[in-house]
């Protein structure tokens, strides 16, 4: 199905964490196999243009470019995902992680926004919104408990 029309998704949560925490848990591939669906980051460089990947069983699961970082606030990417045929075919899209302080005093806790955009309207996009909220709920939980959610899918 060709359809020209684009959605953004933006999922926001409140973590019991600091932004250097959160950040570091965003881009460190010894953590985010506990909580990304056991698919593990590779920023080597997070400057932009600089590559990455997510990697699982020896092949990529994620690719794309640093846009922008500013650690403790804000990775901007693009992203292309490899992990499925349906997911494969969408067109490139960006990712942007807005790591911020509450807009109500909340001590030691931070808000992480994670916003989807450039996604055809199509149900396997919409897809991707449910996997956003189960790693976004699975770095929560990882941060609070220091226990992952629950084991690795790949």
């Amino acid at each position: 199905m060709t359809t020209t029309e684009t959605t953004a998704q933006t999922i926001r949560i409140a973590i019991r964490a600091t932004p250097e925490r959160v950040w570091q848990a965003l881009t460190d591939g010894d953590v985010t196999p506990s909580y990304y669906l056991g698919f593990e980051a590779h920023y080597d460089d997070l400057t932009p243009g600089a590559p990455y990947s997510y990697t699982a069983g020896g092949g990529d699961m994620i690719t794309g470019e640093v846009l922008e970082a500013d650690a403790g606030r804000q990775l901007r990417s693009t992203f292309n995902g490899h992990w499925d045929p349906a997911v494969a075919e969408l067109p490139e899209s960006v990712v942007t992680f807005g790591i911020q302080d509450p807009f109500m005093p909340m001590p030691g806790v931070t808000v992480l926004t994670c916003r989807h955009e450039g996604l055809p309207d199509t149900e396997i996009a919409h897809h991707l919104e449910i996997g956003w909220v189960s790693i976004l709920s699975g770095l929560k939980t990882l941060l609070e408990t220091g226990q992952p959610m629950s084991g690795p899918r790949a």
